[in-house]
C-alpha cells in the first residue's frame, strides 16, 4: 500500500471481529511507533499491550471509553515527562502523537482497524491499574483489531483552500460555541468523581456519549 492511500483511506474503528491478531502484528505496530519523531531524540514512550477483558472492564468502570470494553486489542500510550524541559509547548504530548499516528497507519496498512481515544479514566487512576509510575504520562489509548465491516474513506470537511494561509492567518474570529465551555467543565468534574460515583452515574453518562455506527 502507498503512503497516501494508507493516509487518505485510514479512519477510525470501533466494531471489530472476533479474528485473533495474527503472529508478528503486534510487533510491527509497536515497531512503526517506535521509530516516530520524538523531542529531541528522547524517544522517552512505553506501550502497553492490553488484551485482558477484566483490565478492558476496569478502565471502562472508572470512566473510560465504552469502546474499549467491546474492543479485542488495546494499546496503552505513555511518556516519560521527566525527560521533558518544554513545558509551554507539552513535547511529550507531540512525541506520543507522532508514535500513535504511525501506529494507527501500520494498522490500516496491516489490514485493521483502530480508533485512538483519549476518553479515559483520569491519569491517577489508570497509574493504579496498570502500575504505572508518576514520571510516565499515559497519553492516550489505542483500540485495535481485525474490522467487523468494510472501510471506506471519509469525506474532508474542508477543501486545502479553506485550511492553508501564507504567511499570516488570514480567517475570522471564531467564538467557542457555549457547549463546548459546558462540555469541558463537566468532564472536569467528571476525571476527579471516586470510581464508586462514576459506576453509579454510568448509565446516565453512556446516554450523553457520541455513539459511533463504524
Amino acid at each position: 500500500m502507498e503512503l497516501e492511500e494508507a493516509i487518505k483511506g485510514r479512519r477510525s474503528v470501533r466494531k471489530f471481529s472476533d479474528k485473533e491478531l495474527e503472529k508478528g502484528i503486534l510487533e510491527r505496530i509497536i515497531k512503526a511507533g517506535n521509530c516516530a519523531p520524538s523531542h529531541c531524540n528522547t524517544q522517552g514512550w512505553k506501550f502497553i499491550f492490553v488484551d485482558d477483558h477484566k483490565i478492558k472492564e476496569k478502565i471502562y468502570a472508572a470512566g473510560g471509553s465504552y469502546a474499549i470494553k467491546d474492543a479485542p486489542y488495546g494499546i496503552l500510550v505513555l511518556y516519560n515527562t521527566a525527560l521533558s524541559d518544554n513545558l509551554e509547548y507539552r513535547d511529550w504530548i507531540q512525541s506520543s502523537a507522532a508514535a500513535i499516528q504511525n501506529m494507527l497507519l501500520t494498522i490500516y496498512n496491516l489490514g485493521l482497524g483502530a480508533c485512538w481515544i483519549c476518553h479515559l479514566p483520569n491519569k491517577r487512576t489508570l497509574r493504579k491499574i496498570f502500575n504505572i509510575p508518576k514520571n510516565y504520562s499515559p497519553i492516550a489509548y489505542i483500540i485495535f483489531g481485525y474490522p467487523k465491516e468494510g472501510l471506506h474513506e471519509m469525506p474532508r470537511k474542508h477543501e486545502i483552500n479553506e485550511v492553508l494561509a501564507i504567511n499570516k492567518f488570514i480567517w475570522p474570529k471564531e467564538n467557542v460555541p457555549a457547549k463546548i465551555y459546558l462540555k469541558r467543565v463537566s468532564k472536569r468534574i467528571y476525571f476527579i468523581l471516586p470510581s464508586f460515583i462514576k459506576k453509579l452515574i454510568m448509565p446516565l453518562t453512556d446516554k450523553f456519549v457520541k455513539k459511533f455506527h463504524n
